[in-house]
């Protein structure tokens, strides 16, 4: 069993702040310093950078007015395939990576966008660097910052009958399959929809399995809520912020107390480090 010491460090950058890649990210973290998707080697990260501009490579990234932003995958020659680095992005969920975004001034100087999540992806056609026509992975990524309210016209209603009616491992299967990488018809609403919705199939499991006791002191729920279940929140281990999609594998269900420690107390790397060894050997 490995010690708390050995606890892989969380990244943690301050949003609008630039950084020096090669010296305070990837230089610290690990991950190659010249690609546009750099996988950390000692830390549960995964980082992303935009250029300010790569039309000319067939790129194009943009934020929307919700700030979703919209992220060209890797390779300027060919078609783009949904492998290494871009399959590392649709797979962050699940392998327990944060996404986090810099946009590159130039210089090895990065401003720091926010953490985001996987949404799903488009394939597109357009040039490669070779002025050639070919296929282009455009993924679609939201900001974990975000609230995760929407509009009453993008709420999705669940059966509750139907819902209760399901096991354990149904929940779990659910839960587990809504995280899968997905080609999306392009249409922001309905990408919007899908992510809520994984969302809160991800934390019916999550607190499902809990079965009203805290995964971290293991003492149960303080109180149950109006509807008569235990309450209990739920905690992403890999991550510093609660928001955004993630993986029932690499998620906790917590008392208040607990949560809050994880999050503000001394003891929050040892208790980080127990929940990741938790989830790891429930595998």
């Amino acid at each position: 069993m490995s010690s708390p010491t050995e606890l892989k460090h969380l990244p943690s950058f301050v949003l609008g702040k630039h950084y020096i890649r090669r010296k305070e990210i990837t230089g610290r973290y690990g991950g190659n310093g010249q690609s546009g998707i750099a996988q950390s080697r000692t830390s549960p990260a995964i980082f992303v950078f935009m250029a300010e501009s790569g039309e000319h490579y067939g790129y194009s990234d943009s934020f929307d007015d919700r700030g979703w932003l919209t992220y060209t995958g890797a390779g300027r020659r060919g078609d783009m395939k949904l492998t290494g680095s871009n399959l590392a992005i649709a797979t962050h969920a699940e392998d327990g990576r944060a996404l986090h975004v810099f946009l590159n001034h130039g210089r090895g100087v990065c401003e720091y966008k926010g953490e985001f999540a996987y949404v799903s992806h488009v394939l597109t056609r357009g040039p490669d660097s070779e002025r050639e026509d070919r296929e282009i992975i455009q993924f679609h990524l939201m900001p974990v910052q975000s609230e995760m309210t929407v509009d009453q016209d993008l709420l999705v209603v669940e059966e509750e009958s139907e819902e209760t009616q399901l096991s354990i491992e149904e929940l779990r299967q659910r839960a587990i399959a809504a995280c899968k990488p997905q080609v999306a018809d392009g249409n922001k609403s309905t990408a919007r929809r899908q992510v809520y919705k994984r969302s809160e199939q991800v934390k019916r499991y999550v607190l499902a399995r809990a079965n009203g006791h805290c995964e971290l002191c293991k003492q149960p729920a303080p109180f149950r809520k109006k509807d008569g279940s235990p309450y209990l929140e739920p905690h992403h281990i890999n991550r510093l912020s609660d928001g955004g999609l993630d993986h029932p594998d690499h998620m906790a269900a917590l008392c208040a107390n607990c949560h809050r420690e994880v999050h503000f107390g001394e003891s929050a790397a040892v208790c980080t480090h127990q929940l990741q060894e938790l989830r790891q050997a429930s595998k």
